[in-house]
């Protein structure tokens, strides 16, 4: 075997176990919204919403994109723990001239997201749970559409239900209209 080989390999091995390692940290791992559920996610935020948008969770990026495709003038903040969908993210921006999109390694936990307009997130049901605390930092009518989870306490302003295999259910939410009382 070569040494060519075997750099190729270690190297794999690292990236996909820095990839486990921020999956294991954070209880979930980057998994990216279905063309169907990104679709439904786009055709939640309504015209009138601003432009500054936050995906929490980012992922390997695919969000962010379709968000800047749809709305061009969007200035989009994507937040991603995990390295590997990080730097992808980050490289694919730079290839496609994405200057709009601010891929930001941290976490959104500890983000300032008070002058976000629209909130997107796919993450899980504990995390969920945790983001009630972090969008009350939004202002009323601010939107925040979810794919797949519900939050908790929360009354969503819009459900769509797809077409799919596991009838995934994407929600839409108003800050000041559906937040349970002392979170807006």
């Amino acid at each position: 075997m070569s040494y060519l080989a075997i750099l190729v390999g270690a190297v794999g091995l690292l990236l996909v176990a820095s990839v486990v390692w921020t999956t294991l940290r954070v209880d979930i791992s980057p998994m990216p919204s279905s063309p169907k559920a990104t679709r439904a996610m786009l055709d939640l935020i309504p015209g009138g919403a601003g432009q500054r948008f936050a995906e929490l969770g980012s992922g390997w990026g695919g969000l962010a994109f379709a968000v800047t495709s749809h709305r061009p003038q969007a200035q989009v903040v994507a937040y991603e723990l995990s390295w590997l969908p990080w730097v992808w993210s980050v490289l694919v921006a730079h290839l496609r001239g994405r200057g709009e999109i601010d891929f930001v390694r941290g976490d959104f936990f500890a983000a300032d997201l008070s002058a976000t307009d629209v909130v997107l997130c796919y993450l899980f049901p504990g995390g969920m749970e945790r983001l009630s605390k972090v969008l009350a930092q939004l202002r009323p009518g601010a939107i925040i559409i979810s794919n797949t989870f519900r939050l908790p306490g929360w009354r969503p302003d819009e459900v769509v239900v797809l077409d799919d295999l596991y009838r995934t259910h994407v929600y839409r939410y108003v800050v000041g209209e559906g937040a349970p009382s002392g979170s807006s």
